[in-house]
């Protein structure tokens, strides 16, 4: 696949198969049940292998824009056409495959953008603060969000007003709930902290030995 990172985005077939055909499921967030097995396994079979996470580091800008597009064409499907959860029209199954096909492609940015040089120094303690924030509080942040989300969309949702702007609220509503709670609720609290698997605070850290400066050399005679 080094040589060839353009079958880096194949796995996205078998994803838009499994959607199309099968269906999507809104109990499932909008995927079939069988597509989060198929996304373990992918995982497993590539994840381990650094020649593989070097092509999809390369790649992770280029497919994550593929993504953007393939997504874009599932909008007139998803607002206009037939039921996109489970009805068998062509229009339908288009847009299934291109959802499933997307969020392949959005999984290997995300993974091949995290996988970065500059996101390890972050999370080492380095880099810009706004990033190491932000890299550690990676996946509090998702644990966290999908029942902040839902409490507002239950409230807001059924608001007279325009879709934009219901979904201008959930989503800044929601981001600033987020994190708040992260903040306040887990980052702060070492038992918090541990259970959502983040490292101990900067304070549990053994402190690094100041560097010693080295002694000028003697004169030479």
């Amino acid at each position: 696949m080094r040589r060839h990172p353009a079958l880096l985005p194949l796995p996205a077939l078998p994803l838009a198969a499994v959607n199309a055909l099968l269906g999507t499921e809104e109990g499932f967030a909008g995927w079939n049940r069988w597509a989060y097995l198929l996304f373990f396994l992918h995982g497993l079979a590539l994840a381990d292998d650094e020649r593989i996470r070097e092509v999809t580091r390369r790649a992770a800008v280029p497919v994550g824009l593929l993504g953007l597009v393939l997504f874009a064409g599932t909008a007139p499907g998803f607002v206009a056409g037939d039921d996109p959860f489970t009805a068998r029209t062509p229009s339908a199954l288009g847009t299934r495959a291109l959802f499933g096909a997307a969020g392949w492609c959005w999984a290997v940015a995300v993974l091949g953008l995290l996988d970065r040089p500059g996101r390890a120094r972050a999370e080492r303690g380095g880099g810009v603060t706004a990033l190491r924030y932000l890299a550690l509080a990676a996946l509090p942040l998702y644990v966290l969000h999908q029942p902040v989300v839902v409490a507002f969309a239950y409230g807001v949702v059924g608001w007279p007003a325009p879709i934009a702007v219901k979904y201008a609220v959930i989503v800044t509503a929601s981001l600033t709930v987020i994190l708040l709670v992260y903040e306040y609720g887990v980052r702060r609290n070492p038992v918090t902290r541990f259970l959502f698997g983040m490292r101990p605070g900067l304070r549990s850290l053994p402190a690094r030995e100041p560097s010693r400066p080295v002694p000028p050399l003697p004169p030479s005679s």
